[in-house]
């Protein structure tokens, strides 16, 4: 096959492969799936317990607050539980990338690169839930807390993992509500 065939062969595939869209998320509802990021999560925060002055962070950052009312959240409409969680997923992602760029020690920036990297499988996670709505009014910003230390962020992450986005999650994940 000359250069004219293999071009042309080339140009066949590559336009094929224009014309296929990928295939839609599958909803992730195998509970092993979140147990894995929250015992993680909670492996992280186990491991910095005994960290002293070079846990402080040298600012604030502002993270979800994680207190959950659960006769509260079950009265809520679904797209306030998604606004909530992906309100609070924004925040904690956020509040993750400027402590990694404050803390100096590289091993805990790795524990933090991970715990990025898992945040971004749990917005993963929730695409898959299709729950990305567009509210009709903006949605009310979540409730948050200001902290200074590293162990504190990974207590918020490994709490908003066992709360609100595991009880979103069940909930997504209930055949009368997919």
């Amino acid at each position: 096959m000359g250069h004219t065939g293999l071009c042309a062969l080339l140009l066949l595939l590559l336009g094929l492969a224009a014309l296929t869209r990928p295939s839609p998320l599958h909803p992730i509802c195998d509970t092993r799936v979140m147990e894995k990021f929250i015992k993680e999560a909670r492996d992280t925060e186990n491991a910095v317990e005994g960290c002293t002055n070079s846990c402080n962070l040298s600012e604030v950052l502002t993270v979800p607050d994680t207190k959950v009312n659960f006769n509260e959240w079950k009265k809520m409409d679904r797209q306030t539980q998604a606004a909530e969680v992906w309100g609070g997923q924004a925040l904690l992602s956020a509040a993750v990338l400027r402590a990694r760029a404050l803390v100096p020690n590289p091993s805990l920036n790795q524990q933090l690169g991970r715990m990025y990297s898992n945040l971004r499988s749990i917005t993963q996670i929730l695409r898959s839930h299709d729950t990305q709505v567009e509210p009709a009014l903006p949605p009310a910003p979540p409730p948050t807390l200001s902290i200074r230390t590293l162990a504190k962020l990974l207590s918020v992450h490994s709490n908003f993992l066992r709360g609100r986005v595991t009880l979103f999650l069940t909930d997504a994940c209930r055949p009368d509500t997919r």
